[in-house]
């Protein structure tokens, strides 16, 4: 059961979670002149945040409250769905949408009369590169604002100013940087979003970069990937979405909901395989360029040096099917590609001080990444110096402590050092692991390391799970 924020019967809201941008939203209902109670369900909220809320007529409430007079729940897709509300509200017939569904109407509500180009990535991994990219190549000819785990940019001509840092990548966020790029009295022209999870639906274009590497989430009772396919079907039928072709599950789900007018695929292809896949643009990484090959035409770009471009195929497929799609300039597309030197802590190599790193401590970080970042720097016929973990207060998963022991127990004997980083790994820093509590101490005391050993020798790898 669905409805709407202008429904007219609508007066009572209970929004579950404030931790994850519940406390936005809430915050926007109100303004929007709803009755709104917040429910903590997770129990983070400090008594200054709930007096605060309060002050603003926003009812906090612990854990849970009675629903006897709730017209609509707001809940978010991770939430175990044995939540006594959520039994509650089906037992009452009491309708529920996510966080994401409702910042999308709450935006339909606030801009409806002015809906610039608007952007929403989301999927397992490279969202932030996806969104980057596309950022870059659109910013060549109109002014963009793009919101990634990186912070809030604006973007003009190729080149990114940060004008806020601090933001989540949850859906509520979203209100928060439309606020702040609004207060920067300067005309935008698209938006671009990166989020967790899914999309909210208020936009013209949505992308799924994969959904590869796939994990549970409402309490280990349904799969990530449902809630960001879910989450497409948010969209008006002129939506465009970009969907990696391996997201077949979803594409049969939005053929029978949508059609198939408003969906591009993308298949990205491995050593010149030959073609089995029905999608409707096809990737090929070669040597020193990659192609792509649809029913536009066939086009060759070519990336820079400096890092390691093969870890980006799927944001570079991502990004230029987009932008091809919604006719972006291909002079445009190229010259970004040709510039692009890779985001800090993506697989970006660098010399600091005669060592060299590569750097990829990032928040989507993995141990699949880690393995890619070891692989690499053995490709490059150096010994590696590794810097491994987690800064945990930074990033709401961290890397999971049993997935570094078993790296640690296949690959050791690969690196010439190992210094962990969290204290979810202080138990593994035993023998000659040695063990530093930050990126920032890990990486000083790697480069301590390398400098007594011959520099074209050695790699510092950086692999710490945090936002930068």
């Amino acid at each position: 059961m669905y409805c709407r924020l202008t429904d007219p019967a609508i007066k009572n809201i209970a929004v579950l979670d404030m931790t994850h941008g519940g406390v936005i939203i809430a915050r926007k209902l109100k303004e929007l002149g709803f009755n709104v109670t917040g429910v903590d369900v997770y129990g983070t909220l400090s008594s200054e945040q709930c007096n605060a809320l309060e002050i603003d007529g926003i009812w906090v409430s612990e854990k849970n409250c009675s629903i006897e007079e709730t017209d609509l729940i707001i809940s978010p897709v991770h939430l175990y769905p044995d939540h006594i509300m959520l039994h509650q509200a089906e037992e009452k017939h009491v309708p529920v949408i996510s966080h994401h569904r409702a910042v999308g109407e709450i935006m339909k509500i606030k801009y409806e009369s002015d809906h610039p180009l608007m952007i929403e990535v989301t999927g397992t991994k490279a969202k932030t590169s996806t969104a980057s990219l596309l950022a870059d190549m659109i910013s060549r000819k109109l002014t963009v604002v793009l919101h990634t785990s990186r912070g809030l940019e604006l973007w003009e001509d190729g080149m990114c100013e940060v004008i806020h840092k601090g933001l989540s990548i949850a859906p509520g966020s979203i209100l928060d940087a439309m606020d702040i790029a609004g207060s920067l009295g300067r005309e935008i022209d698209a938006y671009i979003f990166e989020i967790s999870l899914g999309v909210t639906g208020y936009g013209n274009v949505g992308i799924i970069t994969t959904l590869d590497m796939d994990y549970m989430i409402a309490g280990k009772t349904s799969m990530a990937s449902e809630a960001k396919v879910r989450s497409l079907l948010n969209y008006s039928s002129k939506a465009l979405i970009v969907l990696n072709e391996n997201c077949r599950k979803a594409l049969e789900q939005l053929d029978r909901s949508l059609g198939t007018e408003n969906i591009t695929t993308f298949c990205i292809m491995e050593n010149e395989e030959s073609r089995t896949s029905d999608a409707d643009h096809f990737l090929n990484m070669h040597k020193n360029s990659f192609s792509i090959t649809s029913g536009k035409g066939y086009i060759e770009l070519f990336p820079a040096d400096g890092y390691d471009a093969r870890s980006y195929i799927t944001a570079f497929a991502a990004s230029c099917v987009t932008a091809l799609e919604i006719d972006v300039p291909l002079e445009n597309i190229k010259n970004t590609i040709q510039q692009f030197r890779g985001l800090q802590g993506r697989m970006q190599e660098m010399t600091k001080e005669d060592i060299r790193i590569l750097d990829n401590s990032n928040s989507g970080m993995d141990i699949v990444s880690v393995e890619k970042a070891l692989d690499l720097s053995l490709k490059r016929k150096r010994k590696v110096i590794m810097v491994l973990g987690e800064e945990a207060a930074q990033v709401c998963e961290g890397l999971p402590p049993e997935g570094v022991a078993d790296l640690i127990s296949r690959r050791l004997a690969d690196m010439e050092e190992l210094i962990l980083v969290g204290e979810r790994m202080k138990p593994l820093a035993t023998g000659n692991i040695h063990y530093a509590e930050s990126l920032d101490m890990g990486r000083m005391w790697a480069m301590g390391i390398a400098r007594k050993k011959r520099a074209d020798e050695v790699t510092v790898a950086l692999c710490v799970k945090c936002f930068r």
